[in-house]
C-alpha cells in the first residue's frame, strides 16, 4: 500500500466545547490551505477542567457537524476526559487512565453514554482515541460491543487487525515524516507560534504524503498482529520511555530551555554547542548520586 512507507496521517486530540478556539481555527487554517483533512478527537461530555481554556461555544457541535461535512472524520476521544485510575493499560504510556483497571460494565457504560451523546448530536462514529493512550483488554473487549471498528492507537510501523479492531499507530507528538506510517497526534491548546510555522513548513514540503484518515480507516485489508509487529511494537516503546527519562532529568530539562530558539537552525546550532557542557553537568550529577549512595 502506498502510506506504507515516509507516510502519515494526522490527528487533533481534546476538542471541546471550550477549547482555544483561535487555536483551533489557526490550525485549521493551515491545514485546509494544503487541503489535508486531519481526524478529530471530540470530547462527549469534557470534565477535565485542563482543556477549558476559555467559555464553552453553544455553537460547538454546529461547528464540528461543519468540519465533518468540509471532509474531517470524527473520533470519539474518550467519555468525560476524567482519569479514575493509576493503571497505564496495554502499552504502559500514561500511569493514568480514564478506563484502563476498571471493570468492564463500568467501562462499557462510560463508552455507550459517550457513544449515545455523539449519535443523538448527529454523529455516528466507530472510531475511538483513548485519553493518555491507556487502554486494557476491558476497553478493546467493550469498544467491539459498542460497533467500534477502529482504534487510533499503538506503537507498531504498519496499521494491524487483533481482537475484531483496526489499530491505527499513533506514536509521534513531533511533527516529522516518519520512515514507515505514523499518526501525528496535535494538541491544538498547547500551540505556540514557533508550531504553526513547524506544520506549514513540514505540510508545504510533505502535503502529498499525507493520507486522510478516512482512506486510511475505509481499506478493508489489513494483517493480524503478527510476532515481528509485537517485536517493533516493544522496541518502539522501549525507545520512547528511554526518551520520556532523559526528558524527566532536570539539567537536560534546563540544557533545553537554555538552548531553545524559534528559528530551528539557530536552535539546532545552539544545541551543538552546548552538548560538551550538558555532559560535563551530567557527568558531576552522576558523580554526586553514587556520593550520596
Amino acid at each position: 500500500m502506498k502510506w506504507m512507507t515516509n507516510t502519515c496521517t494526522f490527528r487533533l486530540d481534546d476538542i471541546t466545547p471550550d477549547m482555544d478556539w483561535d487555536k483551533f481555527y489557526r490550525v485549521k487554517a493551515i491545514f485546509d490551505k494544503y487541503k489535508v483533512k486531519p481526524l478529530l478527537g471530540v470530547v462527549p461530555d469534557n470534565r477535565d477542567p485542563g482543556l477549558a481554556h476559555e467559555e464553552a461555544r453553544g455553537d460547538f457541535w454546529e461547528c464540528i457537524q461543519s468540519c465533518q461535512r468540509e471532509g474531517y472524520t470524527i473520533a470519539q476521544h474518550g467519555y468525560q476526559h476524567t482519569y479514575e485510575t493509576t493503571d497505564s493499560g496495554l502499552l504502559g504510556i500514561k500511569s493514568a487512565s480514564e478506563f484502563a483497571g476498571l471493570s468492564y460494565e463500568s467501562q462499557f457504560r462510560k463508552l455507550k453514554a459517550g457513544k449515545e451523546i455523539l449519535q443523538n448530536k448527529g454523529f455516528d462514529v466507530t472510531i475511538f482515541m483513548a485519553p493518555g493512550h491507556t487502554y486494557d483488554k476491558n476497553t478493546l473487549k467493550a469498544l467491539k460491543k459498542l460497533g467500534f471498528t477502529c482504534v487510533t492507537d499503538g506503537y507498531t510501523d504498519v496499521p494491524y487487525r487483533e481482537r475484531g479492531l483496526l489499530f491505527v499507530p499513533c506514536r509521534s507528538a513531533r511533527i516529522s515524516l516518519p520512515r514507515s506510517f505514523d499518526t501525528i497526534c496535535i494538541h491544538c491548546n498547547d500551540f505556540r507560534e514557533s508550531d504553526y510555522r513547524e506544520l506549514e513548513q513540514f505540510l508545504d514540503v510533505y502535503a502529498s504524503q499525507v493520507v486522510p484518515f478516512s482512506e486510511v480507516a475505509a481499506q478493508l485489508w489489513y494483517p493480524r498482529k503478527s510476532l515481528g509487529m509485537r517485536l517493533v511494537e516493544r522496541r518502539n516503546l522501549f525507545l520512547y520511555q528511554r526518551k520520556q527519562k532523559i526528558a524527566c532529568n532536570p539539567v537536560i530539562q534546563e540544557y533545553l530551555v537554555n538552548t531553545y530558539d524559534e528559528d530551528s537552525k539557530r536552535k539546532q546550532k545552539k544545541r551543538l554547542l552546548g552538548l560538551p557542557g550538558l555532559f560535563l553537568r551530567l557527568g558531576r550529577r552522576r558523580q554526586s548520586g553514587e556520593r550520596q549512595k
